[in-house]
């Protein structure tokens, strides 16, 4: 099953990810290179947020000021992608699973047994990769973005319904939810200013 799981990896990043490598790196950089005014004083941002959708992650990116350093109430713009705008449709759990139900096609495996009475596959049994790969994709871009710009920008990455914890993009590193983020800097050797 390891070699299927690795044949499903490739097809989704073939297909969901690479894709949209573009649109999001070039998204980041806009990011990286100011077009966005995240405040309404000219207070230079040094962390940032990078939020994805929880129940689709790569529907759509929001990046903010991260609210521990700078006060919600300066923000006057946040940055969005939506991918639908680059002519990139959202992808659903049944797309996947169609591309799963593809390659276990291809490579002759029978997959009856993880049927639903719907028909509906149930791939977690053997493929469960998927949140795994949408988060290295966006680490990827996050670190092509920064070495297009040379950006010293810190960024963390985030789901919209907090339930996933905070990722360190630049180190890919889950910070745990009982670390306070000024705590996780400081032991990294960063002092950043908290602003009003």
């Amino acid at each position: 099953m390891k070699k299927i799981e690795q044949k499903i990896d490739e097809a989704f990043k073939n297909t969901f990810l690479l894709p949209r490598e573009k649109a999001v790196t070039q998204f980041l950089v806009d990011v990286f290179n100011s077009k966005y005014t995240f405040r309404e004083d000219d207070k230079r941002i040094e962390v940032i947020s990078l939020y994805y959708n929880a129940s689709s992650p790569l529907s759509s990116l929001i990046v903010l000021p991260n609210y521990e350093y700078y006060s919600p109430d300066k923000t006057v713009q946040i940055a969005e992608l939506h991918l639908k705008e680059h002519s990139l449709e959202d992808y659903s759990p049944i797309d996947v699973q169609e591309l799963c139900k593809k390659v276990l096609n291809e490579n002759n495996i029978d997959y009856s047994s993880y049927l639903d009475q719907n028909n509906h596959l149930d791939y977690a049994h053997y493929w469960e990769n998927q949140f795994g790969l949408e988060t290295d994709f966006l680490m990827n871009c996050w670190r092509n973005a920064k070495e297009q710009t040379q950006s010293r920008m810190l960024g963390f990455l985030e789901s919209s319904d907090g339930e996933s914890g905070m990722f360190d993009l630049d180190n890919n590193f889950v910070i745990p939810f009982d670390v306070e983020l000024d705590e996780y800097l400081r032991s990294h050797g960063f002092i950043i200013e908290k602003a009003n």
